[in-house]
């Protein structure tokens, strides 16, 4: 029995309950205690980066790569910098072998595609069938709705030979306002109607509608924008690329007689029957100032340079400094009469038709008086220049123009109520002569017409030169110079001018 016993003893004492408890494993302790690792998971990483290697094969985990989600950081929040570890942003590799793995934020270069060149169109120089070479086209409008258009051809003995090279009923209404802009033409009539045409081309372009009542003023800054004016007090800017209307400025109380732009294209002036003259911003679309006239202004212009303009009312015209907006010098007729239109020519000389049948020129720095032209039957309705260069055997100028030797001639076109035509030399009118009253003219046609604006072009295939045309027939399309107007005012819609004070 005691033999039997003893195995039984020494068996319990092998089986205490403090030796029998078994270990808590560590399997157990990590399920029931979780723990933040900011270390990246080892089996994790090659499991999802090695999916295609083998199963026994360990690699070293990528601390760059974005298939660990623990190791994932948002855009804009800071770099986990714990216990020495550093989480950079994913560099989009995956861990794939050969790819490039940095311990920063890899600089990616984006590098533009590159645009292949596509061969235009060939042009070749070619004059369309019918163009003619005039030296300068003049083109007349008329009461009685008619567009008169007139080439004018040099002679040998420096005088104008003036051939009608188009006739046509243009408007319901008449004819009221007339601008050149490059090749393009537009008219403006009492039926509240822009016409526009295409001179190079020879074809109707279309009409434009904003205006509510007559159309007064018409000017074109170089051949991209052109400015309108009617009796509804608005002012239009249009962008000739596609005949757009840009803005609408408002700021007359009633109709507008003239615009001027000034060269540089940034500011504009108007006159209107409501006593004032305005300024307008068109980097902005808006009016910059407004001042009282002591009368109607009926036309405002420029100088050439741009440091001066003029303002003409019913029987004088106010010469104005540019910098104070004063008026510096004022000239009128001896003779009481009506003023109907001006121009300058240069800085020095100020050209006026009268209702007198006279066209007179003024020194703007003196106001003196300097030559009477005597020509028409009727009251001057307008005038324009033009400066061609005198080559009466030459088929193009192209390559005339500039060569030494070139005599460059400014010419004036005036047109009356009669209907006659007529083109001075300004060299000869401004030239000192004792006699005050000069009647020699080198151009002269007469229309039969009641004649009321008149605009001037110079020969589009003559001076320009020959135009390339595309050669499979498509119209070339021109490009227009890029103008601070275009992004000024590249929103079409009134705009509500807030009230402004008068300053007298």
């Amino acid at each position: 029995m005691d033999k039997q016993k003893k195995p039984l003893k020494s068996a319990l004492k092998k089986t205490t309950p403090a030796a029998a408890a078994p270990a808590p494993s560590t399997a157990q302790k990590r399920k029931h205690t979780p723990t933040v690792s900011t270390k990246p998971s080892t089996a994790n990483n090659n499991k999802n980066n090695n999916n295609n290697n083998s199963s026994n094969k360990r690699t070293k985990p990528n601390p760059s790569s974005n298939n660990n989600n623990k190791n994932k950081v948002a855009t804009g929040s800071k770099p986990n910098t714990k216990k020495g570890v550093t989480i950079k942003p994913n560099n989009n590799n995956h861990g794939k072998k050969g790819g490039p793995v940095t311990g920063g934020a890899k600089k990616v270069t984006v590098t533009a595609p590159v645009k292949k060149a596509v061969a235009k169109p060939k042009k070749v120089e070619v004059v369309p069938e019918g163009a003619t070479l005039e030296d300068f086209r003049i083109v007349a409008g008329t009461y009685e709705n008619i567009l008169y258009g007139v080439d004018a051809y040099w002679n040998e003995d420096m005088t104008l030979r003036l051939a009608p090279i188009f006739i046509f009923p243009a408007h319901i209404g008449c004819i009221k306002s007339l601008a050149i802009g490059g090749h393009f033409l537009a008219s403006g009539s009492t039926d509240e109607k822009i016409q526009l045409y295409d001179l190079k081309r020879r074809k109707e372009l279309g009409a434009l509608l904003q205006h509510q009542g007559t159309i007064t003023a018409l000017t074109f800054h170089t051949k991209s924008h052109m400015l309108s004016g009617s009796d509804d007090g608005k002012i239009c800017v249009w962008r000739t690329k596609d005949w757009e209307c840009l803005k609408i400025m408002k700021g007359h109380q009633a109709s507008v007689h003239s615009i001027a732009i000034h060269p540089s294209g940034k500011i504009a002036l108007s006159v209107s029957v409501d006593h004032s003259v305005r300024v307008w911003n068109l980097l902005l679309g808006k009016q910059a100032s407004m001042h009282r006239l002591q009368g109607e202004g009926l036309k405002v212009c420029w100088n050439p340079s741009g440091t001066g303009y003029s303002i003409m009312f019913d029987q004088e015209v106010g010469i104005y400094d540019m910098a104070t907006a004063k008026c510096i010098r004022t000239v009128k007729p001896a003779k009481k009469t009506r003023l109907n239109t001006m121009i300058y020519y240069k800085d020095e000389y100020l050209i006026v038709g009268c209702e007198d049948k006279m066209i007179r020129i003024y020194n703007t720095g003196t106001g003196a008086l300097v030559k009477t032209l005597v020509g028409h039957g009727n009251r001057i309705k307008d005038l324009d220049l033009v400066t061609v260069p005198y080559t009466p055997d030459e088929t193009s100028n192209r390559e005339f123009v500039g060569r030494a030797g070139t005599k460059m001639c400014d010419l004036l076109t005036s047109v009356s109520s009669e209907g006659k035509i007529l083109v001075w030399n300004l060299e000869d009118v401004v030239a000192p002569a004792e006699d005050m009253m000069m009647k020699t003219f080198i151009g002269e046609h007469k229309t039969d017409m009641r004649v009321t604006c008149v605009s001037t072009q110079k020969g589009i295939w003559k001076n320009n030169g020959v135009q390339n045309v595309v050669a499979d027939g498509e119209e070339e399309e021109e490009e227009d110079s890029e103008d601070e107007m275009d992004g000024a005012v590249g929103g079409a819609g009134d705009d509500s001018d807030e009230d402004e004070e008068d300053s007298e």
